[in-house]
């Protein structure tokens, strides 16, 4: 069990509102309700009844607020205390695959070099990015902009087209940009389930075709090596262009206005963000 459910619980006894507590914890209300939810199963029991006024504690509840309240106090204790130990605490970071491999892994080194441990969590989309930040499972996070939003501080890092990405030979090659249409018989090499297949997916099929995807890979570092192979092309961010190139692929800008992104550093709270967007640094992006 994590302690965010315990806080949660903690709050939401000491209010009597699931909104009030998600007020005070910087959270969603929704993720305060999964938190309770997630400690009832846990326990097998009710901890909470549900009323038109908010919330009252079960015999149950009660019985569990009064062993838990101390276990709360002491791991806030414990916690000011191990922070007068660093000047500046540790971080744990959340971020898209393309962002971590093409900006962050360079950097981080640097990071630690300087006393000031990061630890980055990679997630496939910026929607399980935002769920697990607003759960407390993140300090802050690097997502798309699109998914970003609610109660969480956002700071706006960079925006970037999409390439196409082909082997070397291809018919296409010497382009230098495509509309979405002329790759409309084309077939794919996509990631699963990650924010550029679901937003390249979708556009396609408002230009009247849906990808012909022949492969489907569980991360973007098989990727280029598949289209290397000759298996079918690509859509990647434009991140991902020296990488590419590098592998003798080519890569052609896809000129449509709506397949862009927009990076984004996400926080809980304002100071969280404000001092983790100063010490990353993130200002602007190596050029692709």
């Amino acid at each position: 069990m994590q302690v965010e459910w315990y806080r949660s619980f903690t709050e939401a006894a000491k209010w009597r509102s699931l909104s009030k507590a998600a007020d005070k914890l910087r959270l969603t209300q929704p993720a305060v309700s999964k938190h309770i939810r997630q400690l009832e199963t846990a326990y097998g029991v009710e901890l909470f009844r549900r009323t038109a006024a908010g919330v009252d504690l079960t015999e149950a509840g009660k019985l569990f607020l009064e062993r838990i309240m101390p276990v709360v106090q002491s791991l806030d204790t414990i916690e000011l205390e191990m922070r007068q130990y660093a000047a500046e605490p540790g971080y744990t970071l959340g971020s898209l695959p393309s962002v971590a491999t093409q900006v962050l892994l360079g950097r981080l080194q640097e990071y630690h070099a300087a006393g000031n441990p990061i630890t980055i969590k990679v997630r496939q989309r910026s929607a399980e990015l935002r769920e697990e930040l607003q759960e407390g499972a993140f300090d802050a996070a690097l997502m798309d902009a699109a998914c970003a939003g609610g109660r969480l501080w956002i700071r706006e890092l960079f925006t970037e087209a999409y390439l196409a990405v082909i082997p070397e030979g291809h018919k296409l090659q010497g382009r230098t940009a495509l509309s979405l249409t002329e790759l409309k018989d084309e077939p794919f090499v996509l990631t699963t389930l990650c924010d550029t297949h679901t937003r390249f997916s979708t556009l396609a099929e408002k230009h009247g075709y849906r990808p012909d995807i022949k492969l489907e890979v569980d991360s973007s570092d098989f990727l280029l090596g598949v289209v290397a192979g000759g298996t079918g092309i690509t859509v990647l961010p434009e991140l991902f262009r020296a990488q590419a190139e590098r592998l003798g692929l080519h890569t052609i800008p896809i000129a449509e206005p709506e397949l862009r992104r927009t990076i984004v550093l996400a926080a809980r709270t304002a100071d969280t963000g404000t001092k983790l967007f100063r010490l990353l640094r993130l200002g602007h992006v190596p050029s692709a």
